[in-house]
């Protein structure tokens, strides 16, 4: 077996030219693969990331009744000990408290309902970078009484940064709720329903507001990305009181969910396209390989070399072109992609405008999950393996006189 493997590996570098053409094929349907995949996951991790992060939070605790009826009756009291307890679990990196309602907000005679959310604004920020976005004014700052509002919001209703915005609402437990607002800031929320309609005041301004002291609509826990969601979900819900429950962004936008699945299973339809071009690409590489070897073989053959043996002695050839094209095309396709993950692609034209109005930073973005890689250079060394009947199946029906004269 010894003197078969240092055989293959002398062979292929006999004929250099020809081994490193089969090679690049190799390493080059890695890398297409490879991109092609990181640029799908990565446009999916970004819409995930850019939802989760201008609302729902990666999860949500809250009430059990909330989630069915939206309302301030279904709020709780998120103790200090339960938000250190979650704050503790492994791949936990931020638990906010949040106070979300609705109220008319109006000024002189025009009125608009609107979404108010009560935040920490500190914390807030770390999850939506929502000071970048505020065009006028300041953001808030906390036990502000102030308010801030989207941009879309504020030009229906006339207002400007230092005025007043009027809103009134029905509080917790039916009290009115209504309130006077100096405009401390103006914002332009990359959602479009948000910037028309969003409210944003301090969580304890928004909680004397609305009459509900000490109590949050949920508390929204942060992770570094939504792979770590389910582990985190079981382990908070085993610290839970049997009056709350945690949600995961799957289960809060279900919707999203089943965008990104069908775009996958389309995705997955496309590589599979790219497989069968990428195996043809392959074999054709091979076949030319052992058309130019025929007098080789019919020579060594009959010199004494039996055909089981020489069959061997291709395979294995195989198997080092194989090997060394699929872990050359990964560091290839994995510095490629590195490079875009840190420099999207932007677009341009109408698609950027498609993707500003879904709330989406208009660039193509990559993925660097593990599992796109070497689950690209197994299969791609799968179908090399596969390639390779066809070199040995040609042995097996050589006949020594023809391949003699070719």
């Amino acid at each position: 077996m010894n003197t078969n493997i240092k055989l293959a590996w002398r062979n292929l570098w006999r004929n250099r030219r020809r081994t490193i053409i089969a090679i690049s094929s190799i390493v080059f349907s890695v890398l297409l693969a490879s991109w092609m995949r990181s640029m799908q996951e990565g446009s999916y991790d970004k819409m995930i990331e850019n939802s989760v992060k201008f609302y729902s939070g990666y999860l949500q605790v809250q009430d059990t009744a909330y989630w069915d009826e939206r309302t301030l009756d279904n709020s709780f009291k998120a103790s200090d000990d339960l938000k250190n307890q979650i704050a503790g679990i492994k791949d936990v990196t931020l638990v906010v408290d949040r106070m979300e309602s609705f109220a008319l907000a109006a000024n002189n005679l025009k009125s608009k309902p609107a979404m108010v959310m009560g935040i920490e604004p500190e914390a807030e920020d770390q999850i939506t970078k929502i000071s970048q976005k505020v065009k006028k004014g300041r953001f808030l700052k906390q036990g502000d009484k102030g308010t801030i509002l989207g941009e879309g919001l504020a030009k229906y209703l006339g207002l400007e940064v230092g005025d007043t915005l009027v809103m009134i609402s029905q509080g917790y437990h039916g009290i009115s709720a209504s309130g006077l607002f100096e405009i401390v800031g103006i914002l332009s929320h990359p959602n479009q329903e948000f910037n028309n309609r969003m409210v944003y005041l301090d969580l304890q301004t928004a909680r004397d507001f609305y009459s509900a002291y000490g109590l949050s609509t949920s508390l929204v826990v942060m992770t570094h990305n939504h792979y770590e969601v389910k582990h985190i979900q079981k382990e908070i819900a085993k610290i839970l009181p049997a009056s709350n429950r945690v949600m995961t962004w799957t289960e809060m936008q279900p919707d999203l969910e089943q965008l990104i699945e069908s775009d996958r299973g389309s995705g997955i339809i496309m590589l599979g396209i790219l497989y069968m071009v990428i195996a043809f690409g392959m074999f054709s590489v091979v076949l030319m390989m052992v058309k130019e070897r025929s007098r080789e073989f019919g020579v060594v053959h009959a010199v004494g070399m039996q055909k089981t043996k020489l069959a061997v002695v291709v395979f294995f050839e195989t198997i080092f072109i194989g090997f060394i094209g699929c872990l050359v095309g990964l560091i290839i396709s994995y510095a490629f992609c590195l490079y875009f993950y840190f420099n999207p692609i932007p677009m341009s034209g109408d698609m950027a405008t498609a993707y500003e109005q879904y709330g989406m930073e208009p660039y193509l973005f990559f993925s660097l999950k593990a599992s796109l890689f070497y689950s690209q250079m197994i299969l791609v060394f799968l179908l090399s393996m596969f390639i390779s009947i066809f070199p040995m199946w040609n042995i097996h029906r050589l006949r020594i006189t023809k391949a003699m004269r070719s």
